[in-house]
């Protein structure tokens, strides 16, 4: 594979880190963030309700551990096309296609805002935390509809504001005890809390000339079944606190140091089977007008 060209990507930032160290971090989370996040994949399904023979374009699709489950849905008469614009995450998902023998996926390189996608061939988009990282979301939407056909569904899961998730919040506030404030970023940037607003979420879907459009948060237990201390070390090298740790140059000791401090703050969520982190999610849904 190619790295999507960047020199007039209005992505070029998103490309470059989930090319860099970042994305290995993923591959080398895999099993536990295939585990943890179970629950979203399960009811994003749910809510997408893919159905035997249809075409589904998955977008932001990662490891693509939901490709696989939207694949053995549509089954082998339908098709799933995962794009993303990792190399590395792209690469795991090829490797567990071919063991899964699951001949209906296909992957794409490619920024999704950007790539002329075939028109009219999909019956739904689907995306599982893929869609919040667009420089213009209109835009990236817009060009996205268009490989929907008329009346074709869009189903996808993203994170709501950071203050109702622990997995999140907890962690960013003690990497910044120890390293200190991040440099500020605008409350709509490009990442995971982007469309942290439900109302400019809804705009946005609405603009990209989709109707139907309806945002939902749900509350969706995250859970794992390790020790809390496993708990705190995913937590910690993951998401805002791994942002600020390397804005810092952070240490393995500041690392450490940070999971350490997660670990205590999140003892309150141990249980007789694991560890289970109260977690607000937002699913949001649209259909793609018809002519």
């Amino acid at each position: 594979m190619q790295r999507p060209d960047q020199s007039d990507s209005p992505n070029r930032d998103q490309i470059d880190y989930w090319n860099s160290e970042a994305a290995k971090k993923w591959v080398a989370f895999e099993e536990t963030i295939d585990q943890v996040f179970g629950p979203v994949t399960r009811r994003l399904l749910e809510r997408a309700a893919p159905k035997a023979g249809e075409r589904v374009l998955e977008v932001g699709c990662g490891g693509g551990v939901t490709t696989m489950a939207i694949a053995r849905r549509v089954g082998a008469e339908g098709g799933v096309l995962g794009i993303d614009v990792s190399e590395p995450l792209l690469a795991r998902a090829k490797a567990r296609r071919e063991a899964e023998r699951l001949e209906q996926i296909d992957y794409l390189l490619a920024d999704a805002q950007t790539h002329a996608f075939e028109a009219e061939r999909f019956d739904l988009l689907a995306s599982r935390f893929g869609v919040m990282f667009f420089a213009d979301p209109v835009a990236a939407f817009a060009n996205m509809a268009r490989a929907l056909r008329p009346g074709g569904r869009l189903a996808f899961a993203c994170w709501p504001e950071m203050a109702m998730n622990p997995w999140f919040s907890v962690p960013r506030a003690v990497a910044i005890k120890r390293l200190g404030e991040p440099t500020p970023q605008p409350p709509r940037a490009p990442g995971p809390m982007a469309f942290a607003d439900q109302d400019y979420l809804l705009s946005i879907l609405t603009d990209a000339g989709f109707v139907d459009c309806r945002a939902e948060v749900e509350e969706i237990g995250l859970f794992h079944p390790g020790t809390v201390e496993e708990v705190a070390f995913f937590a910690s090298n993951l998401g805002p606190s791994a942002r600020i740790v390397r804005e810092f140059n952070g240490t393995p000791d500041d690392v450490r140091e940070i999971a350490g401090e997660v670990t205590e703050a999140f003892r309150q969520y141990v249980t007789d089977e694991g560890v289970s982190v109260p977690t607000f999610l937002t699913f949001a849904s649209a259909v793609k007008a018809s002519a």
